[in-house]
C-alpha cells in the first residue's frame, strides 16, 4: 500500500511541484491549498505524513501542526518556508513537534526525498511501538486479570475446604502440605496456616520426625484409588479416626498430590457397640428365659423329693443326712433366684411411667445400705442437686439399678474406703441438646481390670464367687427401656465411677454453658457427662 501524503501550500506551482516529485516516487498524494482545507481533508481521512508551508494567509503552518497534531498524535510534518531562521525552525521542530524544517526554493530534491522518508518511517516505528506497548499492556492486563481469577478459585476453594467441619489436608508425595482447612489448622493445635503449610504431615500432625508406620499415602498415588482406613486418633488415642487418602493425579509423570480427610467415628463406634450389645442381650435374654423355663420344672421335681425324703414320719434320718437334706434345699432356694433373675432380665418389660424424684429415691436406697456401709468401714459423701427436675420410669426398677450399682461400689472396697454419689443436671447424650438428669456412684475400689471392662454389661458375666453375672445387665435393660444410658469410667488403684443418665421432665429452661457437664467418654454404652 502506498503511503499518503497530504502537501499544504497557498503557492499553486509550488503545491504541483511537490505533487508531481513525490507521485514520481509512488506516494499517494492530497493537495490543499490553505490550512482550513488541509484541517478539514485530515479529518476525514488518515495520512502518513503532512507538507506544509510555514506562512499562508488564514492558518499558518503551526497552527495546522497544532491541530493535526491534536487529531494524530503519530503524524509527522515537515515545514517548508522562504523565510528561515535559525530560531524558527527550532521552534518548529523542539517546541512545536515538526519533524523537519526545509526552506524554499528547494534546491536539492533528494534533500527532501530523504526527510520524506525518514519521516514515513519514524511514523511507522512509532506505530509499531505503540501497538506493541498496547499489546504488551493487554497481555499485563490479562496476567493480572488471569491473577485475580486465581486469587479468586484459591480464596473460593479455601473457603468449600473451611466449610467442610472435616480436617482435609492436600500434600504431595513428599507428604509436603499444600493445602488444608480450617477444622485441619484447629486439629493440628496451631493458629496460623503459614505455619503448617509447606511442612510434612507426619510432623504437623503426628508430631513425629519421620513418616507414620506403615503410611498409606504413596500407595494411593501409585494405584490412583482411594484407600480408606481406621485408627486411634493422633491427638487423642482413646477417639478413633476414619482416614480416606483420595489421590490427584496430574500430568507431571511420576508426581501426585492426595486429599486426606480425617473424620473423628468415636460416636459412631459407640452406637454401633450400643446396637451389638442390644442385640446380643436380646438374643441371651430369649434364651435364658427358655433354659430357666426348663430348668424350673425339674427343679421343682427335685424340691418335692426333697421334701419327701425329709418327711419324719416316713423315714427315720439320721443328723447328719437330715444335714445334707438342707443343704440342697438351700442350694434349691439359690437355684430358684438365679432362675429368678434369669426370667427377670428375659421377659417383656413392663410399662409404667411414674413421676419420680431422683434425689428422694437416692436418699431412700442410701439409707438401706447404711447399716453395710458402716461394718465395711466405708464414708459415704453425699452430693444431691436441689434444683434436680424430676424423671418418669418405674420406680422400682430405678430402685433395683441403684441398688445394684451401690451393691457393686460396696463389694469392691472390701478393706473399706469412700463412696460419693452425685446427682446432676446437663445435656443428655441420647437425644441431642435436650436436658437429662444425672446419678453417679464412684467407689475408692481398685478398679476394673482392662480385660473385663468390654464384658461388664454382658449376661452372666461375674468375677464374684457366688455372682450371677445378671445384676449389670438388667440395670442396663432397665434404664434403657426408660429412654436413658448407663456407662462407667475405671480407673487402676482409684476406683470405679458408674453413671446413670435419664431424661429430664417438665424442664424447659436453657441450661447455661457454664454448667454444661464435661464429657466423661463412658464406657462401652456411649459417652456421657463426667458427675
Amino acid at each position: 500500500m502506498n503511503e499518503k501524503i497530504l502537501i499544504i501550500d497557498d503557492d499553486i506551482q509550488i503545491l504541483t511541484m511537490l505533487d508531481t516529485i513525490l507521485s514520481a516516487e509512488e506516494y499517494e498524494v492530497t493537495r490543499a491549498e490553505s490550512g482550513q482545507e488541509a484541517v478539514k481533508l485530515f479529518k476525514s481521512e488518515p495520512f502518513d505524513l503532512v507538507i506544509t508551508d510555514m506562512s499562508m494567509p488564514g492558518m499558518g503552518g503551526l497552527e495546522v501542526l497544532e491541530k493535526i497534531k491534536h487529531f494524530d498524535g503519530n503524524i509527522e510534518v515537515i515545514i517548508l518556508t522562504g523565510n528561515a531562521t535559525f530560531e524558527n525552525a527550532v521552534q518548529a521542530m523542539k517546541e512545536d513537534g515538526a519533524f523537519n524544517y526545509l526552506t524554499k526554493p528547494l534546491d536539492n530534491i533528494e534533500d527532501l526525498l530523504i526527510s520524506v522518508k525518514r519521516a514515513i518511517e519514524k511514523r511507522k516505528l512509532r506505530l509499531e511501538n505503540k501497538a506493541l506497548i498496547d499489546e504488551l499492556q493487554n497481555e499485563v492486563e490479562e496476567r493480572k486479570k488471569v491473577e485475580q481469577q486465581l486469587l479468586q478459585s484459591k480464596s473460593n476453594l479455601q473457603s468449600v475446604f473451611d466449610g467442610i467441619s472435616e480436617p482435609l489436608i492436600m500434600v504431595d508425595r513428599r507428604m509436603t502440605i499444600k493445602i488444608l482447612n480450617k477444622a485441619a489448622k484447629d486439629y493440628t493445635g496451631i493458629s496460623r496456616y503459614q505455619d503448617i503449610l509447606g511442612q510434612s504431615c507426619y510432623r504437623m500432625l503426628a508430631g513425629k520426625s519421620s513418616p507414620c508406620q506403615d503410611c498409606q499415602l504413596n500407595l494411593a498415588i501409585l494405584s490412583k484409588n482411594p484407600i480408606t482406613f481406621e485408627r486411634n486418633g493422633l491427638k487423642d488415642p482413646s477417639r478413633f479416626e476414619a482416614v480416606v487418602i483420595y489421590p490427584m493425579q496430574n500430568e507431571v509423570q511420576g508426581e501426585g498430590n492426595a486429599i486426606i480427610r480425617i473424620e473423628d467415628i468415636t460416636e459412631q463406634r459407640k452406637i454401633e457397640e450400643q446396637l451389638i450389645r442390644a442385640d446380643r442381650l436380646s438374643s441371651l435374654g430369649q434364651l435364658s428365659g427358655g433354659i430357666a423355663h426348663e430348668i424350673r420344672n425339674p427343679l421343682a421335681s427335685i424340691n418335692l423329693f426333697t421334701d419327701i425324703l425329709c418327711d419324719e414320719d416316713k423315714y427315720d434320718r439320721a443328723d447328719h443326712e437330715m444335714e445334707l437334706f438342707d443343704e440342697i434345699r438351700e442350694n434349691i432356694i439359690r437355684i430358684e433366684q438365679i432362675i429368678k433373675r434369669v426370667l427377670d432380665f428375659a421377659k417383656p418389660p413392663v410399662a409404667t411411667s411414674d413421676e419420680i424424684d431422683l434425689n428422694d429415691l437416692t436418699r431412700e436406697n442410701v439409707k438401706f445400705w447404711s447399716s453395710k456401709l458402716r461394718k465395711s468401714n466405708i464414708h459415704l459423701n453425699l452430693n444431691l442437686n436441689i434444683s434436680l427436675p424430676s424423671v418418669r420410669g418405674d420406680v422400682i426398677g430405678l430402685q433395683q439399678v441403684i441398688n445394684n450399682v451401690v451393691l457393686n461400689a460396696i463389694e469392691a472396697m472390701a478393706e473399706g474406703g469412700n463412696m460419693d454419689i452425685r446427682t446432676a443436671l446437663g445435656l443428655s447424650s441420647v437425644a441431642a441438646n435436650s436436658p437429662a438428669v444425672f446419678l453417679s456412684v464412684s467407689d475408692s475400689g481398685p478398679g476394673i481390670e482392662t480385660a473385663h471392662q468390654e464384658d461388664i454389661f454382658n449376661p452372666f458375666f461375674t468375677t464374684k464367687a457366688t455372682g450371677t453375672g445378671l445384676g449389670l445387665s438388667i440395670s442396663h435393660q432397665i434404664i434403657k427401656r426408660q429412654g436413658g444410658a448407663i456407662s462407667f469410667k475405671t480407673n487402676p488403684q482409684k476406683g470405679t465411677t458408674f453413671t446413670i443418665e435419664l431424661p429430664a421432665t417438665g424442664f424447659k429452661n436453657k441450661i447455661p454453658a457454664t454448667s454444661l457437664l464435661e464429657s466423661g467418654g463412658g464406657k462401652n454404652l456411649g459417652a456421657l457427662p463426667q458427675l
